[in-house]
């Protein structure tokens, strides 16, 4: 790999392949992103050691309204039927201990697009179902805080690796599994207005 960031990289195949299908990106990206698929975690810490300041993708300790994050997660519980360790969550709201956040990986790619273009839109369309209350103990490391021109690329990597947990046991669950049960109840929507709350000075690469 470049010394680009994996963000980069793919942004310029978007550019370059515009007009294509996001079937057409998650092919073309399954490739550059192979490493990335084993080691999920790996997009945070390449962020992490980007010194350069390639992209505008920064490292968090906590998440805040209307940013978009990639993060690595665990699950307490013994019994889970569909659970996703390194989520790309939208988040809605944080009260310090707990947030909650739309997974755009329990959305079929080609719906994710539009609600991406809506939160791009500060409009949210956010299925019930890709919805979670995430506990800040159970973040493993940093929080990938991903600016929003790179929101497209982030929702196109096909990184997701959805698993179900019993008796404390993980197993992988298809995908495609998962988007067929959640499109039944897709139009069940959370809507309203985009809140955003900023980090401080220099933060408008996140709010758009």
């Amino acid at each position: 790999m470049s010394n680009q960031t994996v963000f980069e990289e793919l942004r310029e195949r978007v550019d370059l392949e515009a007009g294509k299908s996001p079937f057409f990106y998650r092919k073309a990206f399954r490739g550059l992103t192979n490493s990335y698929m084993r080691r999920p975690g790996k997009f945070v810490m390449d962020e992490r050691a980007d010194k350069d300041g390639r992209d505008q993708n920064l490292i968090r300790r906590i998440p805040k309204q209307g940013h978009l994050f990639m993060f690595e997660y665990t699950s307490e519980k013994e019994n889970v039927s569909v659970f996703d360790p390194f989520p790309l969550a939208y988040v809605i709201k944080f009260d310090g201990t707990t947030f909650d956040a739309c997974n755009l990986h329990f959305i079929h790619p080609i719906k994710r697009q539009y609600v991406v273009e809506n939160l791009k839109r500060d409009k949210l369309t956010l299925p019930y179902n890709s919805i979670s209350k995430y506990n800040i103990s159970q973040v493993r490391g940093l929080l990938l805080d991903i600016a929003i021109n790179e929101w497209d690329t982030a929702s196109m990597l096909p990184v997701e690796d959805f698993v179900s947990i019993k008796d404390g046991r993980s197993r992988r669950v298809n995908a495609r599994d998962v988007w067929r049960t959640n499109n039944r109840s897709f139009r069940k929507m959370l809507r309203g207005t985009r809140i955003y709350k900023g980090y401080g000075k220099n933060d408008s690469n996140f709010k758009g």
